[in-house]
């Protein structure tokens, strides 16, 4: 499993990497069009559950073989998910 996982975060890393990059490109060039700005809020959504998708298999790879610990990250993890979906904690740090 734990090579899973590693194959599974080495991906959800260059997709994060992209997003930024885009944002970024975005900024610097001044790159600008009709509907930019609803696609960059879409990107500052996705990014919020890329990273949380990153570390929980970061997470789930070092408590792989630990299967009382797995489970109790697993709760931990749902609840950060699941409570993020709340309008109060989500507009506490998007932009």
């Amino acid at each position: 499993m734990k090579k899973f996982y590693s194959i599974l975060a080495s991906l959800l890393g260059f997709l994060i990497i992209i997003l930024y990059g885009l944002k970024n490109a975005a900024a610097l060039f001044d790159i600008s069009f009709e509907g930019m700005q609803d696609i960059l809020g879409y990107f500052d959504l996705v990014q919020v559950y890329l990273i949380y998708a990153l570390a929980g298999l970061a997470g789930l790879e070092f408590v792989a073989e630990k299967k009382l610990l797995a489970y109790i990250f697993f709760i931990i993890l749902a609840f950060v998910v699941v409570s993020t979906f709340f309008p109060d904690v989500v507009n506490s740090y998007l932009p």
